[in-house]
């Protein structure tokens, strides 16, 4: 029987896309607050703790998607937890 250090160094770790941190990072940056990022059908889902927050990325949203280099991704922005 494998000990689980061998199974665990011998398991793929999925890395998640480099647009993810981007706009994590971006975010944390900018507006000083945290936000969750998730790649659903093509979309790039932002997760924002708060609407004031998120109604200012909708207004700011192509300035993300072009800071971010993001222009053939669609960007989805949400408030929630």
């Amino acid at each position: 029987m494998d000990s689980l250090g061998k199974i665990l160094k011998s398991h793929n770790v999925v890395q998640a896309p480099s647009e993810i941190k981007t706009i994590q990072g971006y975010i944390l940056k900018k507006y000083k607050s945290p936000a969750k990022v998730r790649v659903r059908r093509g979309a790039l889902i932002v997760t924002v703790p708060n609407s004031g927050l998120a109604a200012t990325m909708h207004l700011e949203q192509h300035a993300i998607i072009k800071a971010c280099k993001l222009e053939n991704s669609k960007l989805v922005i949400r408030t929630g937890r």
